[in-house]
C-alpha cells in the first residue's frame, strides 16, 4: 500500500515538474518577446490611443491596454503598469461594470499612491474609485474617496467635479441638507456666481442641474421647475454641450417631471416636456425626445386630453422604431394600448398589444446582444491578468537564471507550491463551473419565461377576437378591461424567479374570471385556500399553476356534454404548499382522441415548458417541486386532477 502511495506521488510529482517547465518556457518566451519590443514600441502610446477608443470600441481600447501592460511589465515601468489598471477601470465604467472597475481602480492606487500621488492619474484613480462605490451602494467609501480627492490640489473644473459626485451621494442617501451644501461649496471653486439660479453660464449647467434634483426631492416645485428651465436655455444657446452636461440636465429634468405630475401641476410638467423637446430635437437626441412624448402624453391623458395624448404617444412608437429603440416603443405601445382600451377603441388596443409583444421580443434579443458583448469584453480583460501573471512569472525566472546556486532549491519549493496553486485552483476552478452552470441555467430560466408570455397573451388574444366576431361589444370591452389588468399583473412579475402567492392567486382569479366569460355554459369553479396558508409570505414561481387550469378548461371542461365543475385547492402541508386543480371534465384520453395535431403540439409545448422550468428551479435553488396529475375516476377515465407541491422558502431560499 506504501508503494503504491510512493508511486502515486511520484507521478503527481513528475506531472508538476512538468507543467512547471511548460508553464516556465511559455512564461519565459512571453517575457522575452515583450521585452524584445521595448526598442520599437511605447507604453505611453499604447495608453494614449486606448484612451481615446475606451468609449466608442472598448475591445480595441483593451487589446491596446494588453500590450501596454506587457510592455510596462517587461521594462518593469511602475507609473504606466499603474495607469494601464486605471484605463481599464475607467474602460470598465464605460460598460458599467462598476465591480471590475473598483477592482482595477484599487489596484492602480496601490501602484501610485507610494511615489506618484501629485501625479494626474492619482487624480483619475480617486474619482475613478469614488464614482465606482457610489455606483456599487457602498456610500460610506465613496465619502471617504470625494473627501479625500477634495483634499488634493486639483484644478476648478476636477473640484466641481467631486463636490458634484459628492453631492449625488448624499442625494442617494436623502441628505438633501449636505446634498445642497455640497452643490454650493462650488462657487467657492470659480464655477458659479451670483445668487441662486441666475447669472448661469454653460460650465454652471451641471451645479444648477444638481440644484433642479434637490429642488424636486424637496417639493419645491416652483425653484426646480425655474432652475431646469433656466439651465435648458442656457444649454440651448451654448455652441456645444459636454456629454456630462446632457446627462445631468436629463436625469434633473425627469426628477423635475415627475415631481410636478405627482403633485398634479400637468400643465407646468407639459410646458417643461415641451421645451425638453424642442431642445432635444435641435441637439438630434431622438431617444430622449421619444422618452418626453412618453411622460408628455402621460399629462395629457391626466389632465382628460386623450385625444393628444394618444397622438404624442402614436409619434413616440413611431419615433422609437425609427431609431431602432424598441424598449422605448415597447412603453410607448402599451401606454397607447392602454389608452385606446380607456376610450373604447377595442380594435386599435388590440393591435397595439400586439405591436407592444413584438417590441419586448425584440428589445429582449437586443439586451441578448448586449450581454454577448460585454461577457466578450470581460473575457479579455481576464486575459490581460494572465497576462500579467505570465510576464510576472517571466521576470523572476530570469532572475532564477542568474542565481544558478539557489535554482535546485528554488525549484523544489516551486514545485511544492505549485501542488499547492493546483489545489487551490482546481477548487476555484470547480466554483466557477458551478457558478457558470447556474448562471447558464438562470438565463434558460429566463428565456422559458419569456416563452409563457406570448403563448398566453396568443390564448387570451383569441378569447377575444371571438367576442369582437359575435359583435359582442359589451362583453368585448369588459372581457378586454379585465384583460388590460391581467397582463399587467402578468409582465410586472414575469422577470421574477418567484412571487408572493396573493399576486399568483390575483392573476389565477382573473384568468379564471376571463375563462369564464367566454365557456359559462361549461363550467363553474371554485376557489378553495386553506386558512393556515399565509399568501403574504409563500412564494411560488410566476405562472405554474395557469398552465394546468388553462389545460383543464380547454382540454376538459369544454368538450362536456353537461355543465362541468373546476375546483382550485390550497392547502398548508407540512413541508410546504399543495396545490390540487380538479375537474370533472372528459378526461384526458378522451381529449387526446379529440385534439387536432396543432393543438396537441401547443398543449406539449406549454407542460413540457413547465416542466423544464421546475427542472432548473429545483436544480438552481435545491428545491423539491412536483408534479402530479391522474384521472379522478379510473375506471372510466374521465375527470383530471393536478397535485403540484411547492416547498417552503426561507429566507429566499427553498
Amino acid at each position: 500500500m506504501f508503494k503504491k502511495a510512493i508511486f502515486l506521488f511520484g507521478l503527481v510529482f513528475l506531472a508538476a515538474f512538468f507543467c512547471y517547465s511548460q508553464g516556465e518556457k511559455k512564461s519565459s518566451e512571453r517575457y522575452q518577446d515583450y521585452k524584445s519590443k521595448l526598442s520599437n514600441e511605447s507604453p505611453a502610446v499604447l495608453l494614449q490611443e486606448a484612451e481615446a477608443l475606451k468609449t466608442s470600441a472598448p475591445g480595441k481600447a483593451l487589446d491596446k491596454v494588453r500590450e501596454a501592460l506587457g510592455l510596462s511589465l517587461a521594462g518593469k515601468d511602475l507609473f504606466h503598469e499603474a495607469k494601464c489598471y486605471v484605463v481599464l477601470g475607467e474602460i470598465n465604467e464605460s460598460i458599467e461594470e462598476w465591480k471590475l472597475a473598483m477592482q482595477n481602480y484599487n489596484i492602480a492606487y496601490d501602484k501610485l499612491k507610494r511615489k506618484h500621488k501629485t501625479s494626474t492619474e492619482f487624480t483619475r484613480t480617486i474619482s475613478g474609485l469614488a464614482n465606482s462605490y457610489r455606483k456599487l451602494g457602498n456610500y460610506s467609501e465613496a465619502l471617504k474617496a470625494y473627501d479625500e480627492l477634495l483634499a488634493m490640489n486639483l484644478s476648478a473644473e476636477e473640484r466641481s467635479n467631486a463636490l458634484l459626485g459628492k453631492s449625488e451621494v448624499y442625494l442617494l442617501l436623502k441628505d438633501y441638507d449636505q446634498a445642497e451644501k455640497s452643490v454650493n461649496a462650488i462657487s467657492n471653486t470659480g464655477g458659479a456666481s451670483g445668487p441662486r439660479g441666475r447669472g448661469l453660464d454653460t460650465i454652471n449647467i451641471r451645479q444648477e442641474s444638481q440644484r433642479a434634483r434637490i429642488y424636486a426631492k424637496t417639493d419645491e416645485v416652483e425653484m426646480a421647475k425655474s432652475t431646469i428651465q433656466s439651465s435648458q436655455n442656457t444649454l440651448s444657446s451654448a455652441p456645444s454641450a459636454a456629454p456630462a452636461q446632457v446627462e445631468d440636465l436629463k436625469i434633473a429634468k425627469e426628477e423635475v417631471a415627475e415631481a410636478l405630475h405627482d403633485q398634479k401641476l400637468y400643465d407646468d410638467e407639459i410646458d417643461l416636456r415641451n421645451q425638453s423637446i424642442e431642445y432635444n430635437l435641435k441637439s438630434n437626441n431622438l431617444p430622449e425626445v421619444t422618452k418626453d412624448k412618453v411622460g408628455l402624453s402621460k399629462a395629457l391623458a391626466a389632465k382628460g386630453e386623450t385625444s393628444e395624448a394618444i397622438r404624442e404617444l402614436e409619434e413616440a412608437a413611431l419615433m422609437a422604431d425609427t431609431i431602432n429603440n424598441p424598449k422605448d416603443q415597447a412603453k410607448a405601445f402599451l401606454s397607447l394600448a392602454n389608452l385606446y382600451e380607456k376610450n373604447g377603441r377595442t380594435d386599435k388596443a388590440l393591435n397595439a398589444f400586439k405591436r407592444y409583444s413584438q417590441s419586448v421580443n425584440k428589445a429582449e434579443l437586443q439586451n441578448q446582444m448586449k450581454l454577448a458583448e460585454r461577457a466578450d469584453l470581460i473575457r479579455k480583460q481576464r486575459e490581460i491578468e494572465e497576462l500579467s501573471k505570465d510576464v510576472a512569472l517571466g521576470q523572476s525566472e530570469e532572475t532564477l537564471a542568474q542565481a544558478t546556486v539557489f535554482r535546485q532549491q528554488l525549484v523544489i519549493y516551486g514545485l511544492l507550491l505549485i501542488i499547492v496553486i493546483i489545489a487551490v485552483t482546481s477548487y476555484f476552478i470547480y466554483k466557477n463551473a458551478q457558478a457558470s452552470k447556474i448562471a447558464n441555467q438562470m438565463l434558460a430560466l429566463k428565456s422559458l419565461r419569456s416563452q409563457m408570455n406570448p403563448h398566453f397573451i396568443f390564448n387570451a388574444l383569441n378569447s377575444v377576437n371571438q367576442f369582437v366576431a359575435k359583435n359582442d361589444e359589451r362583453t368585448t370591452n369588459k372581457f378586454l378591461s379585465d384583460f388590460s389588468r391581467l397582463m399587467r399583473l402578468v409582465m410586472e412579475n414575469s422577470q421574477e424567479d418567484f412571487i408572493p402567492l396573493h399576486k399568483e392567486q390575483e392573476i389565477i382569479s382573473l384568468y379564471l374570471k376571463l375563462e369564464h366569460y367566454r365557456f359559462r355554459d361549461k363550467f363553474d369553479y371554485t376557489i378553495t385556500i386553506d386558512e393556515n396558508v399565509n399568501a403574504e409570505t409563500v412564494e411560488i414561481p410566476p405562472m405554474l399553476i395557469q398552465p394546468y387550469i388553462e389545460n383543464a378548461v380547454w382540454h376538459g371542461l369544454r368538450y362536456k356534454d353537461t355543465k362541468g365543475h373546476l375546483q382550485l385547492i390550497m392547502r398548508k402541508v407540512s413541508d410546504g404548499l399543495q396545490v390540487e386543480i380538479v375537474d370533472d371534465g372528459i378526461g384526458r384520453k378522451r381529449s387526446a382522441q379529440l385534439k387536432t395535431e396543432n393543438q396537441k403540439k401547443q398543449n406539449s409545448t406549454g407542460l413540457k415548458n413547465i416542466e423544464q422550468r421546475l427542472s432548473i428551479i429545483n436544480k438552481v435553488y435545491k428545491s423539491g417541486y412536483t408534479v402530479s396529475i391522474e384521472d379522478v375516476d379510473r375506471p372510466s377515465e374521465t375527470g383530471t386532477r393536478v397535485i403540484i407541491n411547492v416547498p417552503e422558502r426561507k429566507n429566499g431560499h427553498a
